[in-house]
């Protein structure tokens, strides 16, 4: 369950408790400062407040880093005001889990998951020859083109759910990398995940989302606790994008994913662990 960090710190911001080392402190800390920015915390206040109950030690200027990330991707957004993600019905998640299972969502698969492998799914999900940007982690990445990465995607864990337009852009700071904002494409799949509750909860409220007109396209088990579904959002107006996020998040969906430069897990690689990121489901 979520926490209540400190209400003289923090104006009452409900943020998630860290992970052990090892089990997806970056993205913790990206969750801390989405939800403290979202409040309009001091940067000194979040950098603070992550120093003081994160599992492991910072990397310099890592917390930095990702406030600038945060704030330049709120002042690049074609939206005047960065939508408010609604908090998670307790009533209407309570309503949804315990309807389906992980075994229910493999079983309705369009696609045989029997000897899939990353390769197979990357080209099933990025036709062509696009320009993809992966990682071994957070830290390590690159931006090549499909061909470029056969045979490799096994080994890594991340993968920015859209096409890139260039193998290099300008981050927040100014540096040049392969994973900024700026060179992320538009906008191919939004990717729904969900940190609370079981795999067979989440398998539920992927179903709950899957519709004609939101149709699942895939189904990752992240190698850890989490279910991700990628949902196919190509060519949709802005307002349609917010108003699917808004039912995402409202049934528990972590809205650090809506970021269109966020990575997210490669499906059937592996995670840093060892542990695998497994397809559960794939549209045909």
């Amino acid at each position: 369950m979520n926490e209540l960090v400190s209400t003289e710190r923090t104006k009452g911001v409900a943020v998630k408790p860290c992970p052990t080392a090892g089990e997806g402190v970056h993205r913790w800390i990206y969750h801390v400062v989405c939800r403290m920015v979202e409040a309009n915390i001091d940067d000194h206040e979040i950098v603070s407040y992550c120093a003081e109950h994160s599992t492991r030690a910072l990397q310099p200027y890592e917390v930095e880093n990702a406030i600038r990330s945060r704030r330049g991707s709120l002042q690049n957004s074609n939206r005047t005001t960065r939508p408010h993600w609604p908090r998670p019905s307790t009533i209407l998640v309570d309503q949804i889990t315990g309807t389906k299972t992980v075994n229910d969502l493999s079983n309705a698969s369009p696609t045989q998951l029997e000897g899939l492998n990353s390769d197979r799914v990357i080209d099933h999900l990025f036709p062509g020859n696009p320009l993809l940007c992966c990682g071994v982690s957070s830290r390590t990445f690159a931006t090549r083109s499909r061909d470029e990465w056969r045979g490799q995607l096994a080994k890594l864990q991340l993968i920015v759910p859209s096409t890139m337009n260039a193998r290099h852009g300008l981050t927040q700071a100014g540096k040049r990398s392969a994973h900024t904002l700026e060179n992320t494409g538009p906008r191919k799949y939004l990717v729904v995940e969900f940190d609370e509750g079981s795999h067979d909860d989440h398998a539920s409220l992927l179903f709950h989302l899957n519709t004609t007109v939101t149709p699942l396209v895939c189904a990752v088990a992240s190698g850890n606790k989490s279910l991700h579904g990628w949902f196919l959002v190509e060519d949709w107006s802005e307002d349609k994008l917010v108003n699917f996020f808004k039912r995402a998040t409202s049934v528990g969906a972590d809205p650090a994913t809506w970021t269109k430069s966020q990575f997210v897990r490669m499906p059937n690689g592996k995670r840093d662990n060892g542990s695998n990121q497994t397809t559960l489901y794939l549209s045909k």
